[in-house]
């Protein structure tokens, strides 16, 4: 982690709101403590992810800074039984992508992967939830299978 730009604590405050309700989530703190807030984890139950993984539970870190007239995030995914990660950036990295972009990395591949993306939405929380849904029920059942 470690967007360049301002944090909101407000907007932290509603991406932590829209985590815990989400049924996938079991946790949700901030990193490193409620104070500092660099960004927020979320802890996955294993069980509800598809297909089932386990016995640790994944973990989705979500990263949010405020430049000027810009935000900047990082929504991503790790599972530490089978070394799958994923998520959606919205960063410098890659800008031949535009200025979001999907990466994932299979456990066995040589490098990741990375795919233009974006988000009708521009609403942080918003953003958050539809990432969310796309996340559990699209690319981790889709990826994880062709693995």
């Amino acid at each position: 982690m470690g967007l360049s730009g301002t944090i909101d604590s407000s907007v932290y405050k509603g991406l932590r709101d829209v985590l815990q309700r989400h049924p996938v989530v079991t946790t949700v703190s901030y990193e490193p403590d409620s104070l500092v807030k660099k960004f927020l984890r979320a802890q996955i139950d294993p069980d509800r992810v598809i297909p089932p993984t386990g016995p640790e539970q994944p973990r989705l870190d979500v990263e949010w800074r405020f430049t000027q007239n810009e935000q900047f995030y990082r929504i991503h995914y790790a599972d530490p039984n089978t070394g799958f990660n994923c998520g959606w950036h919205r960063d410098e990295d890659h800008p031949e992508l535009g200025p979001v972009h999907f990466q994932y990395e299979k456990p066995d591949a040589e490098s990741s992967q990375h795919e233009r993306s974006n988000f009708e939405k521009k609403v942080p929380t918003e953003i958050l939830w539809t990432a969310l849904d796309q996340l559990f029920e699209r690319r981790i059942p889709n990826l994880v299978r062709e693995t």
